[in-house]
């Protein structure tokens, strides 16, 4: 008993004599209260479950929801100056409308525009490097030699020299610049580096679900990222060298996509996202994380003369509103449109809405 009260500085010896039927108390109250939290996440993990296998979503469903490719689309493999190629389709004739998709996702993104907007427009949708069909070059995310160097990120630098090589191979003088996500970093960044070369060919550009950057707006952000992403780009890397996906289980597949998504969004939409995600290797990845994370234009949104129409769910939970409406402050000539309980998967959730306005922004800049 000596020692056992030597433990409590400054305390009594009473307070080291507990009786043993009151520690055997709290014990028990411990394990009842373990035990019920236990039960508690076994519960939310098994419905999770559930809700996750019951999300099925046949072709005929994928049909019937339009998120099928049109049979008539027209493929282009265009090779660029590091020894890359980039897969293009194409759809429709007339001024041109070019579609960049965000991260880890592809030209399929873009299933409702090119449906649509193909009626009046000649529609042009691009996997970027290393999503999709397109396959990096020996840059691979690095910016080319030539490109002007400031702010911005590597990886968009060389997508952004990618939607040139396109432009010119497919001879696009003049088009709308749509970009989601990291599409639309890459048409910011095109659009700051390049005004001469390139900026009077883009007549306009549509921003959707976006950001300039940073993603969060607070004190030591970089720092927090730049001490992260080594571990991240890690275990992607492991992922790669035992050939798994990058969303590896049906569950964590599910759910991880269906953050992206609106609360209205159905199980059909997130299943066709989420093949598109698992399409990309985990691999290429690790090497374009730290640079979509990292992205920062903020600086240079001033000096972007073509007008803009951004667009944003309100729902959005990886580039939420704010980022937006930082945009529209921003930027010299740039209107905001606001979809109602819609999350970051716009082209998807409101293809509509969204159809309209690229219509409305096409005819006002290109005509």
């Amino acid at each position: 008993m000596k020692d056992r009260t030597k433990r409590f500085r400054g305390g009594s010896s009473r307070r080291g004599t507990a009786s043993p039927g009151r520690s055997s108390a709290r014990r028990h109250r411990g394990r009842v209260a373990a035990a019920g939290t236990s039960a508690v996440v076994l519960g939310a993990l098994a419905i999770e479950h559930r809700l996750a296998a019951a999300a099925v979503a046949s072709e005929a469903d994928m049909e019937a929801a339009g998120l099928v490719l049109p049979d008539d689309l027209v493929h282009h493999d265009v090779h660029t100056d590091d020894g890359g190629m980039i897969h293009v389709v194409e759809r429709g004739e007339g001024p041109a409308i070019i579609l960049l998709h965000g991260v880890t996702l592809t030209h399929e993104t873009w299933v409702h525009q090119l449906r649509h907007l193909a009626d009046s427009y000649r529609v042009l949708a691009l996997d970027q490097r290393g999503h999709g069909r397109s396959v990096p070059g020996s840059d691979f995310f690095d910016a080319p030699a030539r490109w002007p160097s400031g702010p911005g990120a590597r990886a968009m630098k060389r997508m952004a020299a990618d939607v040139v090589s396109v432009m010119d191979a497919l001879e696009v003088d003049r088009a709308l610049l749509v970009g989601h996500s990291m599409g639309g970093m890459v048409t910011l960044q095109l659009l700051h580096d390049a005004p001469d070369e390139v900026g009077k060919r883009i007549a306009g550009m549509a921003l959707v679900a976006t950001t300039a950057g940073p993603f969060l707006g607070v004190p030591g952000f970089a720092r927090a990222l730049e001490a992260t992403t080594p571990l991240t780009r890690h275990s992607l890397e492991a992922l790669d060298r035992r050939s798994m996906r990058l969303l590896p289980t049906r569950d964590l597949a599910y759910w991880s996509t269906r953050l992206a998504f609106g609360a209205d969004a159905p199980a059909v939409q997130v299943r066709f996202a989420e093949k598109m995600i698992n399409s990309m290797s985990p691999g290429v990845m690790a090497r374009l994380l730290g640079d979509v994370a990292g992205f920062d234009l903020s600086s240079g949104l001033a000096s972007i003369e073509q007008p803009a129409s951004v667009v944003v769910g309100t729902h959005d939970r990886l580039t939420p509103p704010w980022h937006a409406r930082r945009l529209v402050r921003t930027l010299p000539d740039a209107q905001l449109f606001e979809q109602m309980r819609c999350g970051h998967m716009v082209m998807l959730e409101r293809p509509g809405e969204l159809n309209r306005i690229l219509g409305e922004t096409a005819a006002k800049v290109l005509t």
